[in-house]
């Protein structure tokens, strides 16, 4: 090898470092625009919370529903008033048990609020790696009605349910 070869070489050699650096120097700027700590101190937080309360509620909407159909099996039908009220009773614990489904199905979409940040979270790092094109924007906080709308409140939270009850009494 002359060294004319050999200094092309180097020259080939020193750009693919310069170029090998100016991307990881890039990728690294990327990334520190994607820091979120409200993902990791608030929403992942918040979405365990949420479905430890999901399983809170379906466990007690099933022991309510169980309990109900135990008292219907156990009526003693002999009196036939009092095993309709009490048939009637059971449906009705029954009927407020099943009310659940609406509040897990209100908690189940704040999380699934939570995993969609954290995919885009996910596309906007593998945007950054890949070095294509820019960044997606961040994610604006809900303003107006969405802002209003978070679910169920988790347990300590909100307005209890005894005051909204006593407003339309």
């Amino acid at each position: 090898m002359n060294s004319d070869e050999s200094s092309e070489r180097i020259k080939k050699l020193t750009q693919e470092c310069v170029d090998i650096v100016r991307t990881i120097l890039i990728a690294r700027r990327e990334m520190s625009k994607l820091h979120d700590p409200s993902l990791r101190d608030v929403h992942l937080p918040r979405a365990t919370e949420e479905i430890g309360a999901i399983l809170s509620l379906t466990e007690s909407a099933t022991n309510d529903i169980m309990l109900a159909a135990e008292d219907m099996m156990a009526a003693d039908f002999s009196d036939p008033d009092r095993a309709q009220e009490l048939v009637n009773d059971s449906c009705m614990r029954i009927f407020e048990a099943c009310s659940f489904q609406d509040i897990t199905g209100q908690r189940i979409s704040n999380v699934l609020k939570t995993l969609q940040l954290v995919e885009a979270k996910v596309e906007q790092i593998e945007t950054a790696w890949s070095n294509t094109s820019a960044l997606q924007a961040e994610q604006q906080p809900a303003t107006g009605d969405a802002a209003l709308l978070n679910g169920p409140a988790l347990e300590g939270e909100g307005i209890a349910q005894d005051d909204i009850d006593q407003l339309f009494a």
